[in-house]
């Protein structure tokens, strides 16, 4: 059609912490090397929210969840800062909850 030459497609990757840190990880990873024109929303909840809210590499250090009551012993995967080491990829977060 026309409009595919006229109008820039906008393309959206979205989902949950569970898959951008962990399970798809490399798949986005390999999306983000790409230099292809994206954009990411990660809903980042910092545990497993669909199964329960087990930790995650989302879940900061220390932080209790299911499955690591004790506190979780390894820090959070800096998603943002991997994303940036490519270069050419544009990072903000947001935090809904955040007070300051």
């Amino acid at each position: 059609a026309v409009a595919d030459y006229l109008v820039k497609k906008s393309v959206w990757l979205i989902g949950g912490d569970g898959w951008a840190y962990d399970i798809g990880f490399g798949g986005l990873d390999h999306v983000l090397s790409s230099g292809r024109n994206l954009k990411v929303l990660v809903l980042d909840t910092e545990v497993y929210s669909n199964t329960g809210g087990q930790a995650s590499k989302a879940t900061p250090r220390a932080a209790v969840a299911k499955f690591a009551a004790g506190g979780k012993p390894a820090a959070k995967k800096d998603l943002g800062m991997i994303a940036m080491s490519y270069g050419n990829v544009y990072v903000a977060r947001v935090a809904m909850g955040g007070r300051d």
